[in-house]
């Protein structure tokens, strides 16, 4: 019932017992058409959702469906909506509100009207929407909503219809690092790579794969672009560390929001290397993880529970340590500590979140293990992931704070 609805009911209260003080007739008539059209308003809005379905598709980019399986932050998608009358009826005044969870938050509702659906018919609709964060999002609310012409009462009906959308962590591209390959050619496992000499065999090209390693004659072949795959004996692993216990900053530029992004910058770098990585985060870690394996890991990372970095316990020779740690988080020294003892190398500090945070005391804790540390400040993302893939941070100890 709305608004307009309580005051036609006033009106014909009102009206009814105008007429019965003054046993006018056309006042009884009027009373009776106010009631009319309240109980006329009643059936339209009773059926007007029956026989109603509406189904939704998320349509991903065509350049980016082979790459992850759906969207990166920041990326546009294609939702449809359709909309079927099964009735043998037409159905009128439809409304139809969207809850789109990836969305802005100022762009989370849309809402589309339909004045007429024809019987056996189908109205589809097709808004763009920008995925606004990472994660994980297996359904969405819709509803349904039908009015009278008058718009005295309105009737509702919610679904929850299954989304499967994926968004990933914005990533950025590596470069540098030059004596990755001197660290990495001591230890490591056998992995299959798409940077070594000796060839392994091709696979179907994916968005973002380096085009000098496309295999030109098995393209030809198969018709589709096909990239070269190689075999390396002796290559190790890049292992990011990070704490989910506690999250500084808002929205989307927290610090593990920028963990997650370094470590999705990692892995692309440590795919394009033919190398796998190990991501310690959450209360369950990821060891071996291709590159696909730890875009869906970092897309559903949620802060909460966690081992935490004191907790963390490093066996495996060669690898690649790199531990981002708040600036606050000043107790985590003792553990990044300990961590060198092993002989590993390590750290990236993240600074201008919160109030209380101490870099001097990172500077002068770590110093004497010849960390370098890499200041990567709020709003800075990209310029401090620059920086560290400009470092020697394979070839030294390193921390970015």
């Amino acid at each position: 019932m709305t608004k307009t609805g309580f005051i036609f009911i006033i009106s014909g209260v009102f009206v009814y017992f105008l007429a019965n003080q003054t046993q006018i007739g056309w006042v009884y008539l009027f009373d009776a058409l106010i009631w009319s059209l309240l109980v006329l308003s009643a059936v339209i809005t009773r059926h007007g959702l029956k026989s109603l379905k509406v189904t939704r598709q998320v349509l991903l980019p065509k350049s980016k469906q082979t790459q992850l399986g759906g969207a990166i932050e920041g990326e546009t998608v294609e939702v449809q909506l359709m909309v079927t009358n099964f009735g043998r009826f037409a159905r009128h005044f439809i409304k139809i509100l969207e809850n789109c969870p990836f969305a802005p938050p100022q762009k989370r509702w849309q809402d589309f009207f339909i004045p007429r659906l024809e019987s056996k018919s189908t109205t589809t609709f097709y808004h763009q929407i920008a995925c606004y964060k990472r994660g994980h999002y297996p359904s969405a609310t819709i509803t349904l909503q039908v009015s009278d012409p008058l718009g005295l009462m309105v009737k509702k009906r919610s679904f929850e219809l299954p989304l499967n959308l994926t968004v990933y962590p914005i990533y950025y591209q590596m470069e540098g690092l030059p004596a990755a390959e001197t660290i990495w050619a001591e230890s490591g496992q056998v992995t299959k790579s798409r940077v070594a000499e000796e060839l392994y065999g091709s696979r179907e090209y994916q968005y973002g794969d380096p085009l000098k390693h496309i295999h030109w004659r098995n393209t030809a072949r198969l018709g589709q672009f096909m990239l070269k795959e190689f075999e390396q004996s002796h290559q190790g692993s890049i292992t990011v560390i990070f704490d989910t216990r506690y999250e500084f900053g808002d929205d989307k530029e927290t610090t593990l929001e920028y963990s997650i992004r370094i470590a999705a910058s990692l892995a692309r770098f440590s795919a394009d290397s033919g190398r796998s990585i190990n991501i310690i985060a959450g209360e369950k870690a990821l060891y071996h993880a291709d590159w696909q394996e730890a875009m869906n890991f970092l897309a559903r990372l949620e802060a909460g529970r966690s081992a935490g970095l004191e907790s963390v316990i490093v066996t495996d020779p060669g690898q690649i340590i790199v531990a981002i740690v708040s600036a606050k988080e000043v107790r985590l020294i003792p553990a990044l500590l300990k961590l060198t003892e092993a002989g590993k190398e390590i750290l990236v500090l993240l600074e201008g979140f919160t109030t209380g945070e101490k870099v001097d005391e990172f500077s002068s804790g770590l110093k004497s293990n010849s960390f370098e540390i890499i200041h990567c400040a709020l709003g800075s993302l990209e310029a401090g992931i620059d920086k560290l893939a400009n470092s020697r941070l394979f070839g030294r100890k390193v921390a970015v704070v």
